[in-house]
């Protein structure tokens, strides 16, 4: 592909927007845009010479402004459904009407909902009630009603996203496994975990970008393992040089997020409509500063029902049409990318 071509990314003040536009400018991509959605976002790829433009996908003027004059688009953009499905249909809109080359919009294999076996692009997207997952499947129909209108695109629907800078599969978990408190869950962590190191979805962003048959496709993006998320917490604790997990039993594991799921319900609801005075005592109480630590590494360390259910999804998602079209071959095994996202973890003193 040319290193010359005008690339937008949306969301680049994210996970993973943010890696993309780092990823590009280090392979020679000099023309990156970075759109992002306020300035307080730029810190991380503020350290690149590259264009930063504000890019709030609800505001119409600010999607217009950035699209103008790119070859590509590259939307990572997502949040509410508001924002991930009209966000989306204003970046297409204006990619249409600014003629961009190719669009690559990335989705996620939650569209797929409870499918369970061997998932690949043939399967039917399932609305399940899930705000993700069913504002993903909205804002894919909007990119098939955009393509029937002339709009090259390709649509990546990405496993479990991992690897440095990753809050919630890498920060979180590697919180968790430390304190002590999380375990090998035994009958119910046995589901596959998907994932997908983030050097290689990159990858298959731009294989998909230089390919013409990539073209009104969409194409799953996943890992070479096939592992299940008891397996994960294993060798994520042992690539923490942690001492060796306790396995808990189902009842044990039930009983704590049956219990965990009203408190977390009614913390979100405290802080939410009362943060000013909640902060004012947690100040001035000793008493419920203790509490407070107690109930946060409780409600930290007990997987919720969603999590639970996802733990014990026997679900594959197939990666097989993007090896034949793209020539996608995953890069990083679950024992490589632990390593590289250990190594980050040391580097930002998040390891007690």
């Amino acid at each position: 592909m040319q290193t010359d071509i005008k690339i937008l990314v949306t969301g680049a003040g994210g996970y993973v927007g943010g890696w993309i536009v780092e990823s590009l400018y280090l392979q020679g991509f000099l023309k990156v845009r970075a759109g992002i959605r306020r300035w307080s976002s730029a810190a991380r790829i503020g350290r690149f010479p590259i264009e930063i433009v504000l890019c709030d996908v609800l505001d119409k003027h600010q999607v217009n402004t950035a699209v103008e004059g790119m070859d590509v688009v590259i939307h990572c953009a997502y949040g509410s459904r508001d924002a991930t499905v009209r966000g989306t249909h204003n970046i297409l809109d204006a990619s249409l009407q600014h003629k961009i080359k190719k669009l690559v919009h990335l989705s996620t294999v939650s569209v797929y909902g409870n499918a369970e076996g061997e998932v690949d692009e043939t399967v039917p997207v399932q609305l399940t009630g899930s705000e993700y997952g069913d504002s993903k499947i909205e804002a894919e129909q909007l990119c098939w009603n955009y393509f029937k209108k002339g709009l090259p695109l390709t649509i990546l629907r990405p496993s479990v996203i991992y690897g440095p800078y990753s809050k919630l599969w890498i920060s979180k978990f590697a919180e968790r496994l430390q304190s002590g408190q999380w375990g090998i869950f035994k009958g119910m962590g046995d589901g596959r975990c998907n994932l997908i190191y983030i050097q290689d979805l990159i990858n298959g962003i731009l294989l998909s970008l230089d390919s013409d048959k990539a073209v009104g496709q969409a194409f799953n993006m996943n890992g070479s393992d096939i592992i299940s998320w008891n397996d994960y917490f294993q060798k994520f604790n042992e690539a923490l040089q942690l001492p060796p997990l306790q396995i808990i039993s189902p009842t044990k594991v039930k009983g704590s997020s049956k219990l965990m799921t009203p408190i977390k319900t009614a913390a979100r609801y405290v802080l939410k409509h009362h943060e000013k005075i909640i902060t004012k005592m947690y100040v001035r109480s000793l008493m419920l500063q203790r509490v407070m630590k107690i109930v946060e590494q409780r409600m930290k360390t007990s997987p919720g029902n969603e999590e639970l259910s996802m733990f014990g999804r026997k679900a594959h998602y197939s990666i097989s049409k993007a090896e034949s079209i793209l020539g996608f071959v995953p890069a990083y095994d679950i024992s490589k990318g632990l390593a590289m996202s250990v190594e980050w973890l040391k580097h930002e003193t998040l390891l007690f």
